[in-house]
Formats: C-alpha cells, sequence, structure tokens
C-alpha cells in the first residue's frame, strides 16, 4: 500500500463516525471493559435487570420533549449533533492553519505525525501491538486543549 493510499485509508477511518457515537439503540457490549461495567453483580452474564437501566437512561437522554417516545426528529437531532461534534475534533486535530478546511498536505503531515508518534521502536512502521499501546495512551491523555493523533 503507497502512502497516498495509505493516507486515504485512514483518513476515511478517521471521517468516519465511530459506531458508539451513532448507538443510540441498546447493544450488548463488545468490550470486556463494558461487559464488567454492565456485569454489576460480576457473575459473568449480563440479565435484563443489569442492561435495562442503560438503555432507559439512553431513552430519556434522547426523548428531548419528555413525552415518553422518541420521534424520528430527536434521533436526527441527536444524530447531527454526534456527527457535528466529529467534525470539530477532526478539525481540531487536522486543520493545521484553522482554516475551516483539511488540505492534502495538513493530512500528509497528521498522517506521518500520527505513524511517527505510534512507532514506540522507531522502526518506521506500526505493529498492531504499538498501535493498540498508541490507542490506550491516546484515551488516558488529558483534556489539555492541545490536538493529539
Amino acid at each position: 500500500m503507497n502512502k497516498f493510499t495509505l493516507a486515504i485509508a485512514l483518513f476515511s477511518g478517521i471521517c468516519a463516525v465511530p459506531a458508539a457515537a451513532f448507538a443510540l439503540e441498546p447493544y450488548l457490549p463488545k468490550s470486556p471493559k463494558v461487559f464488567a461495567k454492565l456485569d454489576t453483580d460480576s457473575n459473568g452474564k449480563i440479565s435484563l435487570n443489569e442492561i435495562q437501566p442503560k438503555a432507559e437512561k439512553r431513552f430519556l437522554k434522547l426523548d428531548g420533549d419528555k413525552d415518553g417516545a422518541v420521534s424520528a426528529a430527536e434521533i436526527d437531532k441527536s444524530l447531527l449533533k454526534a456527527v457535528q461534534m466529529r467534525r470539530d475534533r477532526i478539525l481540531k486535530s487536522m486543520d493545521a492553519n484553522a482554516d475551516g478546511s483539511v488540505s492534502k498536505a495538513e493530512l500528509d503531515s497528521y498522517v506521518a505525525k500520527m505513524l511517527e508518534t505510534a512507532d514506540a521502536d522507531g522502526d518506521g512502521g506500526v505493529s498492531l501491538d504499538e498501535i493498540k499501546k498508541y490507542r490506550v495512551a491516546k484515551l488516558r491523555k488529558p483534556a489539555t486543549g492541545e490536538s493529539s493523533n
């Protein structure tokens, strides 16, 4: 895969709104961490009594007019907000000159810095293990207003 193809693939992945942002409907957890949070009695299983409160909390958050039903307009509003937040994060991290768009040069710079940062052993390539560690480090980074990649 050449550098440009890799950059486009990474940019596409960055621009895609993560499933979690759109997980408005109830879902079963995909990660051990989320599973453990829901498994409040730590028996290794999630029961209706454990997952129902989470589903109800999401429902109440979507029901903007508090009429006991979630309309298409309320779902649209929530989805639009998620898309706008994602757009803002993309621009904050990639739009180096803050002109409201991401140029190919900014994309190239972002991708190069991201790979350089993730390449813990400095061998010019990024292993799956390095990617996992990079993602964990990003999640643990305190919110300081700095852009991270």
